[in-house]
């Protein structure tokens, strides 16, 4: 039986909190010499492309494609002055339950709104970056169900297309909608953007907050 599992990253396998988001709105803000340009922007599973778009809109700029460029390079440049800070910790008990999940057969992949650079630095931070086979990220796609469609298709590039079961485990509403939209079944965590409220409202098939909580042998058998 193949076995699918996808990842969000931030509120998931990373804790989210003010800190998160540093290196991007500090790369905003240097690239548009606009101080706080970020503020009032929800990032919750979006895209940082799509974000960066939101900002250019509040401020009345247009958007190009080298302003683009420019802004990835100062983004690299913040994420490796932040490489050994505390901005970026592992969520809950993450980093035991994707180590456990390595020793099975179950393919690990990302579905996350980073950009690949951002999402490789955070999940180095805190050893998980060499898990993950694949992932569908920012550059991707403008909407999450772009990126995840993009994570679906480099999975079965990887192990075909016979894929029995697909999960996707995040923290928000957007997760449980883009596991719908795969045809696959989620495990919803309530320590991100979402309440546990707002989660449950939308009926995800488990609602947790811990790793501990998932039974491993459920998502090998369970289709």
């Amino acid at each position: 039986m193949k076995t699918v599992v996808f990842f969000d990253i931030n509120g998931t396998l990373i804790e989210r909190d003010e800190r998160t988001d540093l290196p991007f709105s500090g790369a905003v803000d240097e690239v548009l010499g606009i101080k706080n340009a970020m503020k009032g922007v929800d990032t919750a599973a979006r895209s940082d492309k799509d974000v960066f778009l939101e900002i250019l809109t509040n401020q009345n700029i247009k958007f190009t494609e080298s302003l683009w460029a420019k802004f990835l390079e100062v983004y690299k440049s913040k994420l490796e002055s932040y490489k050994f800070s505390d901005v970026w910790r592992e969520n809950a008990d993450a980093v035991a339950f994707v180590e456990k999940l390595s020793k099975t057969s179950v393919y690990m992949s990302l579905i996350t709104g980073e950009l690949s650079m951002g999402a490789e630095y955070k999940l180095e931070k805190i050893g998980l970056w060499k898990y993950f086979k694949s992932g569908g990220f920012g550059e991707d796609g403008l909407t999450r169900t772009e990126i995840a469609d993009a994570a679906l298709e480099k999975a079965k590039s990887d192990i075909g297309d016979s894929i029995d079961s697909i999960w996707v485990i995040g923290d928000t509403v957007l997760d449980i909608k883009t596991a719908r939209h795969l045809g696959g079944k989620v495990i919803s965590i309530a320590t991100g953007a979402n309440t546990e409220a707002e989660l449950k409202a939308l009926y995800p098939d488990y609602l947790i907050n811990r790793f501990d909580e998932i039974e491993i042998k459920r998502l090998l058998t369970e289709k």
